[in-house]
């Protein structure tokens, strides 16, 4: 049984609500799609590419479409308007199981009833459901051959999530729908199954759209990010892309933790706030600005007039503390994180300064 598929290179990185143009023939396009639940519009013309072999992370907070818009692509809902196409061909009003498309779901949806091999053989057409292929697919996932005597019930979660991926897998599908898959597990098994999803992805070169509202599982996880809000797309790119360039600061305070400044633009890479001058990353026309920056920008420095702050709260974490900072003189606050080699307490005179670059919108 042959799992593997040939290798593909990353998509080009692109900011808005635009297809990801990349170098190999995108498995997945959705155009245009909008979805109505009955007078409440829930997708809004939304346009999205995913390349073969490549994995995309749909993120957003609760409410924005996600799941919606996943049903859709897996066929369970049809579209008001708009299209999906798989490897070219339509398929907006073909069946779901007439879908070349795997789904692995939150809790991993095993039939309770049958054993772990029984569980991932219903994937496989008749005339494959043999021990051998049952082994290769648990082989393909990191589980002993051994587990196909076992029942879902004698098996931890990342271990179902494990066999959920390898039954979806069985048919070799077009692509794999990933919903929140690993959200009711917890932090350190989380990250555990992830990797190791991560790795059997990558490693046949599997196509993935991966669904979820975490932030950090979204960049760490897949090579491309589209961030949903209210329905619409904000933004797509590679992960370094959209948190490094994000077109506004709603999709900047969603993607991680954000210090939000007033400034003045005063040349076109330069801006002036409370903390001092700062470079900007990309050019931004000249006057009042918001300025972006990253708690992990901000370095505590000892104190000077022109910088001095006050500790406002402190939430210690062990390998860091994140500290909210009162600037002197302006009112104004913000979030740093500092590693614990000098923790900070509340109380504290600190000086700040700014490292890296900063992003500006129009204020």
């Amino acid at each position: 049984m042959t799992l593997a598929r040939s290798g593909s290179t990353a998509p080009e990185s692109l900011q808005g609500p635009a297809a990801v143009e990349a170098s190999v023939a995108p498995a997945l396009e959705v155009h245009q799609v909008s979805l109505n639940y009955g007078a409440h519009q829930v997708l809004h013309q939304v346009s999205l590419s995913v390349a073969a072999g490549h994995t995309t992370a749909i993120v957003g907070p609760s409410g924005s479409g996600k799941t919606s818009l996943l049903r859709v692509i897996a066929g369970f809902l049809r579209p008001d308007s708009g299209e999906v196409a798989l490897h070219g061909k339509q398929v907006t009003k073909t069946a779901a199981h007439r879908r070349s498309i795997g789904l692995v779901s939150q809790d991993g949806a095993l039939f309770p009833h049958l054993s772990v091999g029984r569980n991932i053989a219903f994937g496989l057409p008749r005339r494959q459901r043999t021990a051998a292929a049952v082994s290769d697919l648990l082989d393909l996932v990191s589980l002993p051959a051994e587990y196909a005597r076992r029942r879902p019930d004698q098996l931890s979660g990342g271990q179902r999530q494990r066999v959920s991926l390898a039954r979806a897998m069985a048919r070799q599908p077009d692509i794999i729908l990933l919903d929140e898959p690993f959200s009711a597990l917890d932090a350190g098994l989380r990250e555990r199954t992830r990797k190791a999803v991560q790795k059997v992805l990558r490693s046949t070169g599997t196509t993935a759209l991966l669904v979820t509202h975490d932030q950090d599982e979204a960049l760490s996880f897949a090579q491309s990010v589209a961030v949903l809000q209210g329905g619409r797309v904000q933004q797509m790119g590679a992960p370094e892309r959209v948190y490094q360039y994000p077109v506004n600061v709603a999709t900047a305070e969603f993607l991680g933790e954000a210090v939000v400044l007033s400034a003045t633009v005063t040349a076109p890479h330069r801006a002036a706030c409370v903390l001092g001058e700062v470079t900007l990353r990309q050019a931004a026309a000249e006057g009042r600005a918001q300025l972006l920056l990253r708690p992990e920008q901000l370095m505590v420095v000892p104190a000077r007039e022109e910088n001095l702050g006050q500790v406002l709260d402190a939430d210690y974490f062990g390998h860091d503390t994140t500290a909210l900072i009162r600037i002197h003189g302006s009112g104004e606050t913000v979030r740093v994180r500092q590693l614990n080699s000098a923790p900070l307490r509340i109380g504290d005179a600190v000086g700040l300064e700014v490292t890296g670059t900063g992003v500006a919108f129009p204020g």
